[in-house]
This record gives C-alpha cells, sequence and structure tokens, in this order.
C-alpha cells in the first residue's frame, strides 16, 4: 500500500507541476478584442473568430465544477493568414500555457485571458456580445 500511495504521489505532482503559469507582468501589452474583431501588434493581428462552447459555471448557480469555455483565435501576419488556435478560458481564472497560449512568435507570445461576459442562468448570451483579453507578452532574454 505504500509504494502504491507513492507511485500515485509521484504521477500527481508531476502532472500538476508540469504545468506552467502565467502572469501578466509589466512588459505584456493588453488588448481586449470583441467579438469578429482584430487587435494589432507589431506585424501581427489576433481575430476573435468564434466562442466554440462555454459551460462556464453561471454566477447564480453552485456548481461541483466550474467549467470552461473554447474560443477560436485566428493569427495574421501583414494581413496574411497564418493560423487558427482554439484555446481554454477556464472559469477559475487560472492561466497555463498549454491552455492559454495562441501564437508564439520569434519575440513574443499570445495568450487568451479573460472572456466576458460571465453567464447567468437568466438568460443566453449572444456571441456578438462576448469580448476577450489577449495578452501579448514579450519574451525575456
Amino acid at each position: 500500500m505504500k509504494y502504491v500511495s507513492l507511485l500515485f504521489f509521484f504521477v500527481f505532482s508531476q502532472t500538476v507541476f508540469s504545468q506552467t503559469g502565467f502572469t501578466k507582468d509589466s512588459l505584456s501589452v493588453s488588448r481586449v478584442i470583441s467579438f469578429q474583431q482584430k487587435a494589432d501588434f507589431k506585424d501581427y493581428q489576433v481575430q476573435f473568430k468564434d466562442v466554440v462552447s462555454d459551460s462556464r459555471c453561471p454566477k447564480d448557480v453552485m456548481c461541483v465544477r466550474a467549467g470552461e469555455a473554447k474560443v477560436a483565435l485566428s493569427i495574421y501576419k501583414e494581413g496574411v493568414f497564418i493560423k487558427d488556435k482554439e484555446i481554454i478560458i477556464d472559469a477559475s481564472g487560472f492561466v497555463i500555457e498549454a491552455n492559454n497560449l495562441a501564437f508564439d512568435a520569434n519575440d513574443f507570445k499570445v495568450y487568451g485571458m479573460t472572456l466576458k461576459p460571465y453567464p447567468k442562468t437568466s438568460k443566453a448570451i449572444p456571441k456578438e456580445t462576448y469580448s476577450i483579453e489577449v495578452i501579448f507578452q514579450p519574451k525575456t532574454l
């Protein structure tokens, strides 16, 4: 039993500690993008393409799990499409690179952070009212 517990602890700690967290710093540039709009940074543009799903626990409900939203972003360089990227916005607000990294350029990274508005049970959210905070974080030397 002792070995099973030790093995469980080792696997769990590797899973938890292998996730790279993210925090905004003073060098990061923040932009809020409305649904179907673009934000510019250097030669790049990020477009808020779609809300794929929004299963975040509504504010006025007690849930066992906080839920998440999946958002599609499109990346362009000098107006030329590069790729689409689906990111996950956790309702808890915890941001990790595996879920929130939208693009990794040579000298900066693009993260999706906060999706608004937050759901309520009383009404559905029309897609055109959504906005997302996008962070452009320079890479450190």
